[in-house]
């Protein structure tokens, strides 16, 4: 229930990463400040989603918060508000990912990298891991405490809450 949780959660940052950044580019405002410096003026929301797509691949990807930042920056005055926020919480967003990917694919390499993680952030690795079980465990001097789903659903809050501002 936990993976899922999370991995519904980490889905919802992807879209609204997505639609944000495509309504900024349509000129939209945020519903508290000034709509972002764009680079260009797409006709309408289909055009400017057209702008975000590499060349050369079917879509645009979300997840990764370099790719995200880079496109920022080419289309956004200073990549902001996109590149700044997720510049300051790339390592949090790449942990998050990583998870994401852990729950989704049954790859060995995406285990150890994410066993990896683990270790890093526990200093161990717990006997009979999952997912689920390391999402539910206790952030280390968190004050209060909070488990590991609590403190990446946080975060991401607080990123798209920079990002558009209410």
């Amino acid at each position: 229930m936990t993976e899922l949780a999370f991995l519904r959660s980490f889905l919802a940052w992807e879209t609204f990463l997505e639609q944000s950044f495509i309504l900024y580019l349509s000129g939209q405002r945020p519903p508290r400040g000034r709509a972002p410096h764009r680079y260009g003026f797409p006709p309408n929301q289909r055009a400017a989603m057209d702008w975000v797509v590499p060349e050369g691949r079917p879509y645009a990807r979300w997840t990764v918060a370099t790719d995200v930042s880079a496109r920022a920056e080419r289309l956004f005055q200073a990549g902001r508000p996109f590149a700044p926020v997720l510049r300051g919480n790339q390592n949090v967003l790449e942990d998050a990912r990583l998870i994401r990917n852990a729950i989704a694919h049954e790859s060995i390499s995406v285990w150890e990298k994410f066993e990896n993680s683990v270790r890093t952030k526990l200093g161990t690795l717990p006997p009979n891991l999952t997912v689920g079980g390391f999402l539910g465990t206790i952030v280390p001097t968190s004050a209060p405490p909070v488990s590991f789903l609590e403190f990446y659903l946080g975060k991401m809050e607080f990123a798209a809450q920079q990002i558009v501002p209410s």
